[in-house]
C-alpha cells in the first residue's frame, strides 16, 4: 500500500470515526473496496503505526474497525 493510500484510509477514517466509520456505500465509491477489507486495511495501518497518531485516536479508529469487522461477520 503507497504512502497516499494510507494517508487516504487515515483522513477517511478520522472523518467518520464519530459515525460508525461510514456508510458502506462511501466506502466503495471512495476506494473500491469493499467494507470489511477496508477496515481490515485501516486496522494493519493502526498496527504498523505508520499513521502517526496520538493513542487515544488509535484507540477510536481501532474500535470502529473491531466492531465493523465484528458485525460484517455476524452478517455471514
Amino acid at each position: 500500500m503507497s504512502r497516499t493510500d494510507t494517508q487516504e484510509i487515515v483522513e477517511f477514517a478520522r472523518k467518520w470515526q464519530q459515525f460508525d466509520g461510514g456508510p458502506d456505500e462511501e466506502i466503495f465509491v471512495t476506494f473500491g473496496l469493499a467494507p470489511d477489507e477496508y477496515f481490515r486495511r485501516l486496522q494493519a495501518i493502526l498496527d504498523d503505526g505508520v499513521a502517526a497518531l496520538t493513542p487515544p485516536v488509535t484507540g477510536e479508529l481501532a474500535s470502529v474497525c473491531a466492531h465493523r469487522l465484528g458485525r460484517s461477520a455476524t452478517r455471514r
